[in-house]
């Protein structure tokens, strides 16, 4: 069974996982719960102190939050992959699932099932302030004039540069030595931070599309990678 594949079994590991997001059992699924307040109390904070920001700010600072938060999926809820101790959950190699289940669970739930309902959460609370005109919410963000200059490559860019790094993380997160897991994640976020920002600066500086077309094709492929090796750790591993 380690790699085979059953939509059944499948579903009811991505089942169980899901579950693990319950406030009450994980750390991050709290977060998660309350990540959308954070934007609002920004917005408040900018507001008092006369920096008030438009509704560009928000998507940014709402969508950065929410990626970044998806990407700690695997450290959190799958802290005792690559450890043989058990972590308050059954273990990892008891669930009845076979491996290339559970990695295809571990990357469901990171790369789209959480920014997902993340995201639809921000937007949904953002467009309910915005309609009762919340102080500072002064355009829904949808009407924010950042929409003028993003174009495919920058968000090509963007994309690769959340999926490649969760998949980073993902790797990061079965190895077993600890200080090559702590120096694998930090060059991961910092690949996460240098994707999002750096390509929209080079981008403006030289107002060349092939220069982020560059950069894309440089992160599918360490993206290619970073999912291969992971893969192959966790086909590999044995308790």
């Amino acid at each position: 069974m380690n790699n085979s594949f059953d939509i059944h079994r499948f579903g009811k590991l991505l089942r169980h996982d899901v579950k693990r997001f319950a406030p009450s059992y994980s750390g991050l699924g709290a977060e998660m719960a309350s990540m959308p307040l954070f934007v609002p109390l920004m917005m408040l904070f900018q507001g008092l102190t006369g920096h008030s920001e438009g509704a560009g700010y928000r998507v940014v600072i709402a969508g950065c939050m929410s990626l970044f938060l998806a990407s700690q999926i695997p450290l959190q809820l799958y802290a005792g992959v690559a450890r043989k101790q058990k972590r308050g959950d059954i273990y990892f190699a008891m669930l009845p699932a076979s491996k290339c289940e559970k990695y295809l669970s571990i990357a469901l739930l990171s790369l789209v099932l959480a920014p997902f309902v993340m995201i639809v959460g921000n937007v949904a609370l953002d467009t309910l302030l915005t309609a009762v005109h919340m102080p500072f919410y002064h355009k829904y963000m949808w009407q924010s004039a950042m929409w003028q200059w993003l174009n495919l490559p920058l968000l090509c860019n963007c994309v690769a540069a959340f999926v490649g790094p969760t998949l980073g993380i993902i790797y990061a997160n079965a190895i077993r030595d600890k200080y090559c897991r702590r120096l694998m994640c930090f060059l991961v976020w910092a690949w996460m931070f240098v994707g999002e920002f750096f390509g929209y600066i080079l981008f403006n500086e030289l107002e060349s599309e092939a220069v982020l077309w560059a950069i894309f094709v440089a992160q599918v492929l360490l993206t290619v990678l970073m999912g291969f090796l992971g893969w192959n750790k966790m086909k590999k591993m044995s308790y």
